[in-house]
């Protein structure tokens, strides 16, 4: 579609190693040209106002460090429904703030989130430290790749 307006948040924090995940991986791509109709946002401390920040976008996506029960370094993409289904009532997100909680309400206020894909990765280590483990580094360019694939999808 052409001029649809496109937004990418990472979210996280990056004091807690690859819990910042979603902040670096938005620091990666905005290292490319991913041309005018792109937002990239440092979503890290967003909470419930990001709500207001998918406000106007046909297409959002949603990276952050996603607690799956998986191998670290595993990716995977989902829409926000599905994620409510997945989630099931536990917390999925690592954060204070709880993306169902963000999603659940966004629901619940009519958001359309059928326009919104969260790219998750398994996280290796959440601990103090300001720098990503060496798995998750590694899979940067790999997530990056996907966050861009559900851009275009």
């Amino acid at each position: 579609m052409l001029g649809e307006r496109k937004l990418v948040v990472g979210l996280g924090n990056i004091l807690l190693k690859d819990e910042g995940v979603g902040v670096r991986c938005v620091e990666f791509l905005r290292e490319r040209d991913l041309g005018s109709d792109v937002k990239i946002v440092d979503g890290a401390t967003l909470g419930f106002d990001l709500l207001e920040e998918m406000k106007g976008f046909d297409r959002v996506v949603l990276v952050d460090a996603v607690d799956m029960g998986k191998e670290p370094g595993y990716i995977a993409s989902f829409g926000a429904e599905e994620l409510l289904k997945i989630a099931g009532g536990k917390k999925f997100s690592l954060h204070e703030f709880n993306l169902v909680d963000v999603i659940q309400l966004g629901k619940q206020l009519g958001y359309g989130l059928d326009k919104v894909r969260i790219v998750g990765i398994q996280p290796k280590e959440v601990s103090w430290g300001d720098r990503l483990s060496e798995t998750i580094e590694k899979k940067l360019p790999e997530l990056a790749g996907r966050v861009l694939s559900e851009l275009k999808d």
